[in-house]
């Protein structure tokens, strides 16, 4: 998949332009605080259908303007041409179009433009709290299971209702007893869902490790043994993957132990005011050579082996999808050692579109394969040097 070109409006500080991009490598070089991530944000916010930074969708709007427009002209694995367009007013309101027709829900584009986005940050998929380690999961098996995409959302729908309905009792300002119906219902809905969003993050993890196992060990030039382990918090998920091989209906099965656990629970939730078990609650562990990274890995390890998992996810993308997504790499070779930062380049050139964004140039000099195209930016606005 390839981002062929693109034009921008009204996005943050960037100056409103057009760009045609290579199909191999794409480098922006500037100072910190000139417009390089911006520019690689505006590229990748219609893949996720949100800011990657977590930027509120008004706040993207530049000041000069009263709204933002970005359109992309993108080549499918085929090679099959589409169009993305997205804007956003003063009001936050967003618009999406895929090819020029109106997308009302934002998990209608997801599979659609596919990125991965690497930035000091992802140190926190292995380094942060369990939150970022679910979405890693979730997003790389909404990639490729619609069904899981759909229940993921179902539960989470399922779960702020339950939540309120519990805050309603806690509070004592809804009839205990029919509330207490309608939570046993969404209890039941929960469950259902919930028997989707475990086994799938099952699956999702045993895909991703020997992929992540073998980046992590090209990066560093060693054999060592990554290992990826879903934890998931549920007793009855826990006990039912132990024992239970992956056999037609068996997510039935799984639902309703997970429906008696969370019903036999129901009444301290209530006291508690708020849900007290489910999928909300996993983790994955990353675990080198037998060490759980986020306890005890230094700061070298658990980057590298946040970036051998976000590798790893556009390599189980390839093996399920026939998709090579778009890689952006956005300031993080001063976070690598030298030897390293050769290594990824390498890695990521070979079979992606790759947009680097670097404020020293010596960082990808003579690394790069063939001839990439490069921009300078200043203030927002983007020069084309070669």
């Amino acid at each position: 998949m390839h981002i062929l070109a693109a034009s921008l409006s009204g996005f943050r500080n960037l100056h409103d332009d057009a760009f045609e991009f290579s199909p191999r490598v794409n480098l922006v070089l500037g100072r910190n605080g000139e417009g390089k991530t911006n520019f690689l944000e505006a590229l990748n916010y219609f893949a996720l259908g949100r800011s990657h930074r977590g930027s509120r969708n008004e706040d993207l709007i530049g000041f000069h303007a009263d709204a933002l427009h970005v359109h992309l002209d993108v080549a499918g694995e085929d090679g099959a041409p589409f169009t993305c367009d997205y804007g956003i007013d003063r009001g936050g309101d967003r618009r999406f179009r895929l090819d020029g027709e109106l997308v009302t829900r934002r998990s209608d584009l997801v599979g659609k433009l596919v990125t991965v986005f690497f930035n000091p940050e992802s140190s926190q998929l292995v380094r942060g709290g369990p939150q970022f380690r679910r979405q890693y999961l979730d997003q790389g098996q909404a990639e490729i299971d619609p069904e899981y995409l759909r229940d993921l959302g179902s539960f989470q729908r399922a779960l702020k209702q339950k939540a309120a309905l519990l805050r309603d009792l806690r509070r004592g300002i809804a009839d205990g007893r029919e509330t207490r119906r309608e939570v046993k219902a969404w209890n039941r809905e929960l469950a259902r869902c919930a028997a989707t969003v475990c086994l799938g993050r099952r699956e999702q993890a045993g895909l991703l490790e020997p992929f992540a196992q073998l980046s992590h060990n090209n990066m560093l030039d060693k054999d060592l043994k990554l290992e990826m382990i879903y934890r998931p918090r549920l007793e009855s998920v826990r006990g039912f993957l132990a024992s239970q091989p992956e056999i037609p209906g068996a997510k039935n099965d799984l639902a309703e132990e997970i429906c008696r656990e969370i019903d036999y629970i129901t009444e301290l939730e209530i006291k508690r005011g708020r849900p007290l078990a489910g999928p909300q609650f996993d983790d994955l562990e990353v675990r080198l050579d037998g060490v759980d990274l986020r306890g005890f890995g230094s700061q070298g390890e658990t980057r590298t082996a946040a970036i051998a998992l976000i590798l790893a996810r556009s390599d189980v993308l390839f093996q399920k999808r026939r998709i090579r997504p778009v890689l952006f790499l956005d300031d993080i070779f001063s976070e690598l050692d030298r030897d390293r930062s050769h290594r990824l380049q390498d890695m990521a050139s070979r079979e992606h579109q790759l947009f680097i964004a670097t404020a020293r140039s010596d960082d990808v000099a003579g690394r790069l394969p063939g001839d990439p195209r490069t921009w300078s930016v200043e203030s927002g606005r983007l020069r084309r040097q070669s």
